[in-house]
């Protein structure tokens, strides 16, 4: 094992490992998600659950992200300052889902796309570097979709509607990009860093393609198109995701992973798993309609395990791993 695998940003001081900023950010995110979780009280099938969902990234997923791709090419001046205004700008966003959409909600939405924007901005420039091109390919292709989520969450705080999408169609799309556009191929990546093997790498390619082409096939069911490009690129996507679980619970049988990392890599596996499942059902829901199978469901039981199933316990679990493999050894 590469126990320069993921490089974590971390200092030793007296033989411990004094974690940074981002990690802090994310303990604390998660604090605050849990309270507003608590405060509202929403119900699985309720919008507001989809909205709870979505905060999810913002506060715990994306910074927790970060943390795990900071390295000597990302502590620059862009990859600090989009790590110090991470947290004040998903703050804002707690504010805006709070409100109503309309300008109000829509401008305290705004710091969350401007982060994102930095995001991708510091994804760029660690892409132009050579050392770290073919290595972070896939998580900075990540950084490039969470801003095209952040503009989609502004869309919907706004209360705008491009092409005339419902309202609905709006929110889910900020939330595809944050899971889906972000965590997905962010630990694609991470597991391609741990074992470049053939399923890895098709596996990569499919994910950063079956994103966006998820995204065209919805807007050409929208625009009158037909809905086989739909039902195709999300069966597509959903086998990418499929291969992406089979990783990480192949992963879960490594064991030179911490026993703690391959707990959680075998719970992300199997939440992915099922979700994918759904999703390629629903993808197929033209020609092999299920009527129970409608947005509500999908949000509440594959969104939630995507969210809570998958894209938290895998990437804690790639936190433990380069946490152990940062570790100074007794005796070593």
């Amino acid at each position: 094992m590469n126990h320069n695998l993921l490089n974590p940003e971390t200092r030793y001081e007296g033989g411990r490992i004094r974690p940074l900023s981002g990690l802090y950010s994310c303990l604390i995110g998660g604090a605050i998600w849990v309270v507003v979780v608590g405060c509202r009280q929403p119900a699985p099938f309720a919008l507001e659950w989809g909205q709870c969902l979505l905060l999810l990234g913002p506060l715990v997923l994306v910074p927790l992200g970060l943390h795990l791709v900071q390295d000597d090419t990302g502590a620059d001046g862009l990859g600090r300052l989009a790590a110090v205004s991470q947290a004040p700008a998903a703050l804002a966003l707690v504010g805006a889902s709070c409100l109503p959409p309309g300008w109000t909600a829509g401008l305290l939405a705004l710091p969350w796309l401007l982060v994102t924007l930095l995001i991708a901005a510091w994804g760029v420039v660690r892409a132009r570097r050579r050392r770290s091109a073919k290595r972070d390919l896939w998580c900075n292709i990540a950084f490039l979709y969470l801003a095209v989520g952040g503009g989609w969450v502004v869309f919907d705080r706004l209360g705008a509607r491009p092409l005339d999408f419902a309202p609905v169609i709006v929110l889910l799309t900020g939330i595809h990009f944050h899971f889906a556009g972000f965590v997905l191929p962010l630990c694609t990546g991470l597991a391609l860093r741990q074992r470049a093997d053939v399923l890895t790498k098709v596996t990569a390619v499919m994910v950063i393609a079956g994103v966006p082409l998820v995204a065209a096939g919805i807007t050409a069911t929208q625009l009158g198109w037909g809905s086989i490009t739909e039902s195709a690129t999300a069966c597509f996507l959903a086998t990418a995701g499929g291969a992406c679980a089979a990783i990480h619970l192949r992963l879960a049988w490594q064991e030179s992973l911490p026993r703690k990392a391959r707990l959680l890599f075998d719970l992300a596996g199997t939440a992915l798993l099922f979700s994918m499942i759904f999703a390629g059902l629903y993808g197929l829901r033209f020609i092999v309609p299920l009527s129970w199978l409608d947005i509500p469901w999908m949000r509440a039981w594959p969104g939630t395990a995507n969210a809570l199933g998958f894209s938290l316990p895998a990437l804690l679990g790639w936190a433990l791993t380069a946490h152990a493999a940062c570790s100074p050894k007794v005796g070593g």
